[in-house]
């Protein structure tokens, strides 16, 4: 039985192989017209900050974000996802647990996308408390914490991230609807496994405007959309 079983799995997997494409493109960010991140503007921040002395605060927010000792690729901060439009809308979802490191007074990575239904683990790895400040809901709010702490979105889109301790911390997660969505690394994506079918594919950055594109995903083979923000 054990047998006639994996070769029926096999087969399937056979199956949904040459029945299903791939979307895959570039991503261009203009660098030009990108404005600086988001600072934070909790009213509460000043009392969290008051908790702590002053020279150990300066210390703990020197170099904020770390993007004046590195150079941030910000094609790597692009999600690009399938949307729930036309067939978009039968797409699985499969929540699953995401986690969020904060270290060196950073939010690793920047930009982390989430399929909805998603729990996200804050895990902080410095050797002083973080205290995680969500303008867009509270539900992801953290109080001071020195390990991890698990938050559950509930909707779709963006939940920007900063810390009311290092007034320079930003992060974002984005929730999107379905399992086919990545980042685009070193300016490239691929959404692999895709059914053949009609849909909107669209490019998100925390600090421009979204763009999407429709697409149509061949039974097997490969479909191409580039985004230029």
């Amino acid at each position: 039985m054990r047998v006639i079983w994996n070769v029926l799995c096999l087969s399937l997997l056979l199956v949904v192989a040459a029945w299903s494409g791939e979307i895959e493109g570039t991503v261009t960010v203009d660098m030009g017209k990108l404005p600086p991140r988001a600072k934070n503007s909790n009213p509460d921040m000043k009392a969290s900050q008051g908790q702590y002395k002053k020279a150990d605060l300066r210390k703990a927010t020197a170099g904020g974000d770390g993007s004046t000792a590195r150079e941030v690729d910000e094609r790597e901060n692009v999600v690009v996802y399938l949307t729930k439009d036309g067939d978009g809308a039968r797409l699985k979802a499969t929540p699953s647990r995401r986690e969020i490191v904060q270290v060196q007074r950073e939010f690793k990575a920047h930009v982390t996308p989430v399929v909805l239904g998603s729990e996200v683990r804050f895990t902080n790895q410095d050797s002083f408390f973080h205290h995680i400040y969500c303008p867009d809901s509270s539900k992801l709010n953290v109080p001071q914490h020195s390990t991890h702490v698990d938050r559950k979105p509930d909707r779709l889109g963006k939940y920007e991230l900063f810390c009311d301790i290092h007034p320079l911390m930003n992060g974002y997660v984005y929730v999107v609807p379905n399992d086919f969505m990545t980042v685009a690394k070193g300016g490239k994506f691929v959404l692999k496994n895709v059914p053949p079918g009609t849909y909107t594919v669209e490019a998100w950055h925390p600090r421009v405007k979204a763009k999407s594109s429709k697409v149509t995903v061949p039974a097997s083979g490969k479909a191409n959309v580039n985004f230029s923000l």
